[in-house]
């Protein structure tokens, strides 16, 4: 696992954990339980070399956290600032490629990127 996953799913933890560690509760604590499991999905499944390209789509997610705090209620003071800096993490952890391995894929290795 690659830091950029392993520090994805611990973000995806977090989030799962909002509603004991902020407070939130109603549609932000249902948000980010939900965020919390996907991104933990997309960071798993973005470990496979040839499938590494999904690890984009936690970009999405954490434009999501970012935005989430000002969208939906139950959030307070902290646990906004919390989403915000959840949301700015995941978009940076989201982006490095990581070290290429020596293994090739044969057709599928124009989508390793």
């Amino acid at each position: 696992m690659d830091h950029s996953e392993g520090g994805s799913s611990v973000i995806g933890v977090l989030l799962m954990l909002t509603r004991i560690l902020f407070g939130t509760e109603g549609g932000m604590a249902n948000s980010d339980h939900v965020v919390g499991a996907l991104v933990i999905t997309v960071a798993i499944i973005a470990t496979a070399e040839v499938a590494r390209v999904l690890r984009l789509i936690n970009v999405a997610f954490g434009a999501w956290l970012v935005a989430a705090p000002f969208l939906l209620d139950g959030v307070g003071h902290l646990g906004a600032v919390a989403s915000v800096v959840a949301g700015i993490a995941l978009v940076g952890l989201s982006f490095p490629r990581g070290k290429r391995s020596a293994e090739h894929y044969a057709s599928w290795d124009k989508y390793v990127i």
